[in-house]
């Protein structure tokens, strides 16, 4: 896999807009963005639900690692083009993701 596959929420404007600027800075095209109500790609990764889909973000890593919520969210940030990437592997370590998923939870929980 030579893309990080993103699910996101096609039905939340937040997800969409922050989908939309993903796309615009992702030059080398690192991100393959599918809202996760694309069912025909989401049936080929059984581990992931439309369920789980609806409460937070899932990624599928280029090496086939599953990760959702704030740890995908970081893992996005430290891979995208853009200045504040290092912001993303900095806040994936304690004592950052400790706050950072009970941060993107609540968020997440707030979004429609």
């Amino acid at each position: 896999m030579n893309q990080i596959i993103v699910f996101y929420d096609g039905s939340c404007k937040m997800c969409v807009g922050v989908s939309g600027w993903l796309s615009r800075i992702d030059g080398k095209k690192q991100f393959r963005l599918e809202p996760y109500q694309n069912q025909a790609l989401l049936a080929q990764f059984p581990q992931i639900s439309p369920e789980a889909c609806e409460r937070e973000i899932h990624i599928i890593t280029r090496i086939g690692k599953v990760l959702k919520g704030a740890d995908a969210v970081l893992e996005i940030w430290s891979h995208a083009e853009h200045w504040s990437s290092f912001l993303g592997r900095l806040f994936s370590l304690p004592p950052f993701i400790w706050l950072a998923r009970p941060v993107y939870r609540l968020i997440a929980f707030l979004r429609k």
